[in-house]
């Protein structure tokens, strides 16, 4: 998958889990809880249900170090290279 196909998947769950948001305005450097005003309970929420649009599974202990949406789209890259080497 290209980046900008993660991006409309991420930015598709996202608007499923906060059905208020304005996406026009939203791009790879957009902070996930700041500029979206996600609070932990939506971003629990996207985080859960990226896991299963994309196949991954992403570790507790990396959930502190994503804020922005190219954090997102890194970790799917990531995750998917690691699960394609298995």
């Amino acid at each position: 998958m290209t980046d900008q196909e993660i991006f409309d998947k991420i930015l598709e769950i996202a608007k499923q889990a906060m059905p208020e948001l304005d996406t026009e305005q939203v791009t790879p450097q957009t902070v996930i809880n700041r500029d979206l005003g996600a609070d932990s309970l939506s971003f629990i929420m996207i985080i859960c249900k990226m896991e299963g649009a994309f196949g991954i599974e992403i570790p507790d202990n990396t959930w502190e170090r994503l804020s922005t949406m190219q954090d997102l789209i890194d970790t799917v890259k990531q995750l998917q290279k690691k699960a394609a080497r298995s």
